[in-house]
């Protein structure tokens, strides 16, 4: 009975799924998410990430600008 149990709860093997509907499923994900890929930064974001880049390049030693020395 535990054996029972156990595979009912067991999670689909991906290779079991459907190819076209694997396919189908990654169309929908990329459409629903192509507004938020392509939006602006919000304002308070663009600021904050302008402040950290001033403070990394203010922490970074002088000299070359090569990683290597």
């Amino acid at each position: 009975m535990n054996a029972i149990r156990k595979k009912a709860n067991a999670a689909p093997d991906v290779a079991a799924l459907d190819r076209k509907a694997l396919e189908a499923i990654g169309r929908a994900l990329k459409a629903h998410h192509a507004d938020l890929v392509q939006a602006p930064l919000p304002e308070k974001l663009v600021e904050l990430l302008a402040r950290l880049k001033v403070g990394d390049s203010a922490s970074e030693p002088q000299g070359s600008g090569d990683a290597n020395g």
